[in-house]
């Protein structure tokens, strides 16, 4: 299977208090089969939410969701999992423009 490789980085600019954080970025490597660039362009198409919701959304459940089905077994799971195939279903069928 073909994997699509992606680096995510998250940089604090301020704290709450406006303050320059000190911390470092956080930074990691991931791999998936979709192409998250055409997942943001499709749920782009949606007329619920704003654009820069849907590439928290699409960039998020990418993320979790690679996370739930390699451990999909693991008890921590077992009461959220139907309920994440199901919205997942639902967000697919969505609400195009």
């Amino acid at each position: 299977m073909k994997l699509n490789h992606y680096r995510i980085t998250v940089e604090a600019l301020d704290d709450a208090g406006g303050v320059l954080p000190t911390h470092e970025p956080l930074s990691f490597e991931t791999s998936n089969h979709d192409d998250l660039y055409a997942i943001v362009e499709k749920l782009g198409r949606r007329d619920d939410l704003e654009k820069d919701e849907i590439l928290h959304l699409a960039i998020g459940l990418k993320l979790f969701g690679k996370v739930l089905m390699e451990n999909r077994e693991s008890p921590l799971f077992d009461d959220f999992f139907p309920h994440f195939v199901e919205f997942m279903k639902n967000l697919k069928k969505g609400t195009p423009k």
